[in-house]
């Protein structure tokens, strides 16, 4: 499955493993900060809980809201 998350885009980590327990995205939200034009399989995105901004694989995360979109 292609993943395409823009900047803006709010994502939440997919639980998958124990292994990904201990990433610092696993209970938090991600804001996608910088797509990789290059990439079909990477993305950044800040922690929203800490602030640490990351390289991330889109298939560890699912689109919660994009961004621009009115959710309520």
């Amino acid at each position: 499955m292609v993943k395409n998350f823009k900047v803006g885009d709010l994502v939440r980590m997919e639980p998958v493993s124990e292994a990904f327990a201990a990433l610092p995205a696993a209970n938090s939200l991600v804001i996608v900060t910088n797509e990789l034009p290059s990439s079909t399989r990477f993305f950044y995105g800040r922690v929203c809980s800490t602030g640490d901004e990351h390289l991330w694989n889109y298939d560890q995360f699912c689109l919660l809201s994009r961004a621009g979109e009115k959710n309520f």
